[in-house]
């Protein structure tokens, strides 16, 4: 009895294994697949679009950089992100400890869960509209600006778990010591919540990165166009180059690998901590 139950634990061990590993080769070939297109010319894609490259074409990044622009985006999308994010966590840090901490409402609560269900789409007419009255189209602050506004109701919503799950005993102690709100807040709250801002600061970053439809009617001018705005324009009328085009894939991948590498241990820990808190 005993070995079989032995045999139907690892029989149900394999299975497992070899099901996940299905599931990332899956979730890597896309990758892989523009990873090695990205080496290629247009007649290597066509004539051998699953294969390895013939000749291994380094400079279709040079071409991409350089030539398409993609440099330049780069950094603006780079520049870009960063101030929102920080504006971003600064801010949704000080809603939600004011929320869950200072004065609790739970009509604010809601006012603000309410924009989670609010489509991206239904927004870009009045978003339009608005900075161009403030005659801030065509500008990189006005996409800042956009970026915060449509991040700002799930980061709340993530960040409110981890501030309601502090104890209270804390914040009244730190008051009998003669610590002040704002130091409260700095010096021991923010520290408490780090997994939840890694968390907010990765998905928030993920929208910003990859945002296209805000970008393009709020950006006109081609120096000032975001890295996705750049990749898009790179498909031809006509003819082309999908080395290149999948050469800017690549390079815009890159940050968002990165960051999710320096903070998966944090990022873990959030959607952990987020999925028991509720």
């Amino acid at each position: 009895m005993s070995n079989m139950y032995l045999v139907k634990q690892k029989t149900a061990k394999c299975i497992k294994y070899i099901f996940l590993i299905g599931f990332a080769l899956t979730s890597l070939y896309p990758f892989i697949w523009v990873l090695i297109t990205s080496l290629k010319d247009n007649n290597d894609i066509y004539g051998n679009g699953f294969g390895l490259p013939k000749v291994y074409k380094w400079n279709n990044y040079i071409e991409a950089w350089k030539n398409a622009q993609v440099g330049i985006s780069f950094f603006n999308s780079l520049t870009i992100c960063l101030l929102a994010l920080a504006a971003l966590i600064l801010i949704t840090c000080m809603g939600s400890y004011a929320m869950m901490r200072v004065r609790k409402s739970k009509i604010i609560t809601a006012y603000f869960s309410l924009g989670i269900m609010i489509p991206i789409h239904i927004l870009l007419i009045p978003i339009v509209i608005l900075f161009g009255k403030l005659h801030l189209t065509d500008n990189h602050l006005s996409l800042v600006i956009a970026y915060i506004a449509i991040n700002i109701s799930i980061s709340l919503f993530i960040l409110n778990g981890f501030f309601a799950a502090i104890p209270t005993e804390i914040d009244e102690a730190a008051i009998i010591d003669g610590c002040g709100r704002c130091g409260i807040f700095f010096k021991i709250m923010l520290p408490l919540v780090k997994p939840g801002i890694a968390t907010v600061a990765t998905l928030a970053f993920l929208n910003c990165w990859n945002d296209l439809v805000v970008g393009l009617v709020l950006i006109s001018t081609p120096v000032k166009r975001t890295l996705s705005m750049s990749i898009s324009v790179m498909k031809g009328a006509y003819v082309t180059q999908y080395g290149i085009l999948c050469a800017g894939f690549v390079i815009s991948i890159v940050p968002v690998v990165i960051m999710y590498l320096l903070f998966q241990k944090q990022i873990i820990s959030g959607m952990t901590a987020g999925a028991v808190k509720g």
